[in-house]
C-alpha cells in the first residue's frame, strides 16, 4: 500500500486527475446503474434521475477520454451531453412545482451528513477548476463537469433541509432552485463547446512583423521588452501581450497577470473563505462577463496589430 501511495504521489497532477476521476466515474456508474434498476420497479423518479446522471457521466467520459486524444468531436459531444443532462434535470425539478410528493423524514444528522458533503464536493471543484484553468480544455472540463455535480449535490442537501424544517410550499422553492441549476449546467455545456474556438490557450504565442512603420503608435520599437494591455481587470487576472522586439520582428506570448486574489493579504483570503457561500456566486457571475469581455483575443490583438502596421506570422 505505502508503494502504491508514493507511485501516486510522484505522478504528474494531471495523470492522478485523469486516474482519480475515472476511479470515482466507475463508482458512480455502479451507484446509477443500480438506480436505474431499483426504478424500474419501484419509482419511476428514480430512472429519471439516473438518465440525467448518465448524461453527466458519458460527458464526463468524453472529458477523460480527451485527455489522451484530444478531438473536435469529443469535445462537442461533451456538450451535447451535458447540455441534455440539464434539460432533463431542469424538467425534473420543475415538475416539483406542479406534482405534489411525499417527502422523507430527515434527521438532522443526514441533513448536516448532505450538505457537508455537498459543500467539500463543491470547495475541492472549484479549487480543481482554478487548477487545470491553464492545463488543457479536456482537463478543464473534467473539473467543470464536477462543479455541476456538486451543485446538484448542493441541491439534494438544500431539499433534505426545507423538508427537515417543514417549510411552508418547499416543492415550489426547490423547483425554482433546481431549474436554475439546470440552466448554470446548460451554460457551463455551453462553455464547453465554444470554448475551444474563442479563448487563449493553445493560441497563447503570436509573432508579428512590421511591415508599416508610419501607422506603428502601439508598440516602441526602440525597447527589447513590451506589454500591451488586452483586457483590463481589477478583481480577475488581466490578459496582456509580453513580447520581445527583434529588429522589425514582435514575438510574444498572451499571458495572465495576478489576480485580486494573488494580491490579496492573507486575512481578507481567510474572510473571503468565511464568506464563500455568499461569494462564490458573485465571482461567479462576474467570471462569467469577464469571460465574454475577454473572448478571442488573439484575433483582437491581431486586428489591433494590423491597425499600427503590423502583419500577423501565426499562419
Amino acid at each position: 500500500m505505502k508503494e502504491l501511495l508514493r507511485k501516486y504521489r510522484a505522478m504528474p497532477y494531471e495523470d492522478r486527475l485523469v486516474l482519480r476521476s475515472t476511479l470515482g466515474l466507475c463508482f458512480s456508474a455502479v451507484l446509477t446503474s443500480g438506480k436505474f434498476l431499483i426504478g424500474i420497479f419501484t419509482d419511476v423518479n428514480l430512472c429519471i434521475i439516473a438518465v440525467y446522471t448518465c448524461a453527466i457521466l458519458l460527458a464526463k467520459l468524453q472529458c477523460i477520454r480527451g485527455t489522451s486524444h484530444p478531438t473536435r468531436k469529443g469535445t462537442v459531444l461533451a456538450a451535447v451531453l451535458l447540455f441534455f443532462a440539464s434539460v432533463v434535470y431542469s424538467a425534473f425539478m420543475g415538475s416539483f412545482a406542479f406534482v405534489r410528493r411525499r417527502h422523507g423524514d430527515y434527521g438532522i444528522v443526514h441533513v448536516a451528513f448532505l450538505a457537508l458533503i455537498a459543500f467539500c464536493e463543491l470547495g475541492f471543484a472549484i479549487a480543481g477548476i482554478f487548477r487545470t484553468a491553464d492545463r488543457g480544455y479536456s482537463y478543464l472540463n473534467i473539473k467543470i463537469i464536477d462543479f455541476c455535480i456538486a451543485l446538484i449535490a448542493l441541491l439534494t442537501a438544500q431539499i433534505a433541509i426545507l423538508n427537515f424544517t417543514s417549510t411552508p410550499n418547499v416543492d415550489v422553492y426547490n423547483s425554482f432552485a433546481g431549474m436554475g441549476v439546470g440552466i448554470f449546467i446548460a451554460l457551463c455545456a455551453l462553455f464547453i463547446f465554444i470554448a475551444p474556438k474563442v479563448r487563449v490557450l493553445g493560441r497563447e504565442h503570436q509573432v508579428f512583423l512590421l511591415a508599416d512603420g508610419e501607422k506603428n503608435s502601439l508598440i516602441d520599437m526602440k525597447k527589447t521588452a513590451v506589454t500591451v494591455v488586452l483586457c483590463r481587470s481589477f478583481i480577475y487576472a488581466p490578459y496582456l501581450y509580453e513580447a520581445t522586439v527583434r529588429g522589425s520582428f514582435v514575438d510574444g506570448n498572451i499571458v495572465r497577470g495576478k489576480s485580486l486574489w494573488e494580491r490579496m493579504h492573507i486575512a481578507l483570503k481567510i474572510l473571503c473563505c468565511i464568506l464563500s457561500e455568499i461569494l462564490v456566486f458573485v465571482w461567479l457571475i462576474g467570471n462569467a462577463v469577464f469571460f465574454f469581455r475577454s473572448m478571442d483575443l488573439p484575433q483582437k490583438l491581431q486586428r489591433q496589430m494590423a491597425q499600427n502596421g503590423f502583419t500577423s506570422l501565426n499562419g
